[in-house]
């Protein structure tokens, strides 16, 4: 009960310090979409031959970055997040981890010029200005990986929509 008014009361802190959908809340990735997300990602990270930089613009309590950074010692993680507390308990969870580092930021301020792998939870208010920012930053090698919408000015590789139409669609996405 208690957990459940804290979640509530701390969802509308949330969504009111984020200047009411300027900025991301914070939403936890779950389920089905964060697993595919996790999958595409561990592809290329298998694949590659050389180390590889994957960044968390909103990463929240690290649910991505984390379970990545312990399967993939040799590839670096970034963690971009603005709220507090979702931040501390990432830095707590991940804190012996060497590959992973915490950045306590609006992302829209963090430069994706080295990043090789992004993700992101973009709400439908951000796709352009998100958009804009990294068809401008990132590498044409650069896979965007998001949950919910595409960003605009980037080039949808694949779309894996949820099984029966359950679910939250998972895009992946790069430079044009």
């Amino acid at each position: 009960g208690y957990s459940a008014l804290f979640y509530v009361i701390y969802s509308i802190y949330s969504l009111l310090k984020c200047q009411m959908g300027q900025f991301a809340p914070y939403v936890p990735s779950v389920g089905i979409s964060k697993n595919k997300m996790l999958n595409i990602a561990r592809k290329q990270l298998q694949a590659s031959k050389k180390p590889l930089t994957v960044v968390d613009l909103g990463s929240g309590t690290g649910s991505l970055l984390i379970p990545l950074a312990k399967e993939f010692p040799q590839h670096r993680f970034v963690g971009i997040e603005w709220d507090f507390i979702p931040f501390t308990i990432a830095k707590f969870y991940s804190r012996k981890l060497k590959n992973i580092q915490w950045y306590k930021q609006n992302f829209m301020s963090y430069s994706c010029s080295q990043s090789d792998i992004i993700f992101c939870y973009p709400l439908k208010s951000m796709q352009e200005m998100l958009g804009l920012k990294l068809s401008h930053e990132i590498k044409k090698e650069c896979t965007l990986i998001t949950e919910l919408y595409p960003v605009n000015h980037l080039r949808l590789i694949k779309t894996h929509k949820p099984q029966l139409n359950i679910g939250i669609p998972v895009y992946e996405m790069k430079k044009n």
